[in-house]
């Protein structure tokens, strides 16, 4: 009996193990189901140089991998497409490339929905169904579709979940981090867990770790995109901080068992909750999710994540709502989910697919402040840039009104005989131009038809810089010359 007992403890034994690997995922070799699905993705992208937005950036090819979402469909990161001159895909076991071009680009979500010529291709692709099971710890492959038409394949695990930025937006969003991955990732990779799709890369690093948009966010994605608008998703309207001292729980009045809630710390003019919420508040919770004293939730899924999740999660115009702390009682609150762009930003953090603005005249520069002009100053470029402006930068970016929509700057001073003088002159704040408040760069276009009757236009800046003049008689020829010898084909270049 006893023999006949410790069999059948083995047999249990075996079983459960045999389960627990079946849960887990058991690793199951794609690659020739990927052959049908993936492609190859080239490129070519040019930008502008921050510093002289006339100049075109040299012309670069790079490349990423997509996957079929549908029979002539493709998805990848919106990183492979920014900047974007034109872009073509190969398909596995072809030589020949096939036209492509961009549907919809959705920079905060890191995602891009590619159309194929139907015309160029004998047959079409086959769709890939991204599932949103989701198990730490899960072994994972990915695959790719290499520029000498090899599928390519890797392995690493699922080792965790993140709400955080991506490497072009300002949003927080949620994604899987892969670790031990048997080769760096981050152009769009496909990653499996078992015969499951569950995400594609877009960034790796030295330390074995790859991040990965997850089929939760992916599923969103291409369901939006199939509407007649594309809404996009929410976007954060204020900043917290987080609430450990008791005396300042104390100091708002909350009861002493409160141990609960994230400190409102400033609301913006853009994003989900700026019209509903103000600094001060104590958010006790989003959704009925309640959020601790970091910021955090329980998610059924994924274990705590930060609440910026519960808003980046929906779709513009989907309803959200709130239970604050507020004047010593709770109050519920509900708002819209509200998406904002880059370019409605006070200070940008990116200008993708745009030639940034600007105006030169009399040799002087003016231009918006942006994320990409701060970042020219290289490593460590927040403790290089003038004080002023990356204050601007810091507290102001999301913080647009009606009246200043953008921060224009003088960058800086072509040396000719009209600006003699003001050739030291650079990185300062426009305030107002022939006495007219700017508030944004088309506002020095018609300033500078003001005040007929004056021989100069008059530049006043911030803090206590000098007023600059240009002499009125001499701008034309000066801008000619200007043109000419700097090879400036276009003086100005306003969006609007």
């Amino acid at each position: 009996m006893k023999k006949q007992g410790v069999f059948l403890l083995i047999i249990v034994f075996v079983i459960g193990a045999f389960c627990s690997d079946a849960s887990a995922g058991k690793r199951v070799d794609m690659t020739e189901a990927m052959k049908k699905s993936i492609v190859y993705l080239k490129t070519s992208f040019y930008g502008y140089e921050p510093s002289q937005p006339w100049k075109h950036k040299g012309l670069v090819e790079k490349w990423s991998v997509g996957c079929a979402v549908g029979k002539y469909e493709i998805l990848t990161s919106a990183w492979s497409v920014a900047d974007v001159a034109f872009i073509k895909a190969r398909r596995y076991g072809r030589n020949d490339f096939i036209p492509a071009k961009v549907k919809i680009v959705d920079y905060e979500s890191n995602l891009c929905l590619i159309t194929l010529d139907p015309n160029a291709m004998s047959k079409p692709l086959k769709p890939l169904v991204f599932s949103e099971d989701y198990k730490k710890g899960s072994e994972v492959d990915f695959y790719w579709l290499s520029a000498g038409g090899h599928l390519s394949s890797g392995r690493g695990y699922l080792d965790r979940t993140e709400v955080d930025q991506s490497n072009i937006s300002f949003s927080k969003r949620l994604s899987y981090v892969a670790a031990d991955t048997s080769q760096r990732t981050g152009m769009g990779q496909v990653y499996y867990a078992g015969s499951k799709a569950i995400g594609i890369a877009i960034w790796s690093n030295s330390n074995k770790e790859a991040g990965l948009i997850p089929s939760e966010i992916i599923n969103r994605f291409l369901a939006n995109a199939k509407g007649s608008v594309y809404k996009g998703f929410g976007a954060v309207g204020f900043k917290t901080t987080t609430l450990l001292d008791p005396t300042m729980r104390t100091f708002l009045k909350m009861p002493a068992s409160a141990e609960t809630g994230v400190y409102v710390s400033d609301v913006y003019t853009l994003g989900t909750g700026s019209d509903i919420l103000e600094k001060g508040d104590v958010i006790l919770s989003i959704d009925g999710k309640i959020l601790n004293a970091y910021g955090r939730f329980l998610h059924p899924k994924y274990d705590r994540l930060y609440f910026d999740h519960l808003i980046t999660s929906k779709v513009a115009g989907d309803k959200i709502s709130f239970e604050v702390w507020r004047d010593s009682k709770k109050v519920k609150l509900e708002a819209k989910v509200k998406n904002f762009k880059a370019s409605d930003m006070l200070v940008p953090y990116q200008e993708y697919d745009k030639q940034p603005q600007y105006i030169i005249t009399g040799g002087f520069i003016f231009q918006n402040l942006t994320r990409p002009y701060l970042t020219e100053w290289g490593k460590g470029w927040r403790g290089k840039v003038s004080p002023h402006l990356y204050h601007y930068y810091r507290d102001g970016s999301f913080k647009p009104t009606s009246k200043r929509r953008d921060i224009v700057i003088l960058s800086y001073v072509i040396p000719a005989n009209i600006n003699l003088g003001y050739h030291k002159l650079r990185q300062l704040v426009v305030k107002k131009f022939n006495g007219m408040e700017i508030g944004c760069i088309a506002d020095i276009v018609k300033a500078t038809q003001l005040n007929p009757e004056s021989k100069y236009d008059v530049i006043e800046f911030e803090l206590d810089n000098p007023v600059a003049v240009i002499p009125r008689e001499q701008l034309r020829a000066a801008d000619m010359l200007i043109s000419r010898n700097y090879g400036i084909s276009k003086l100005v270049n306003i969006n609007e």
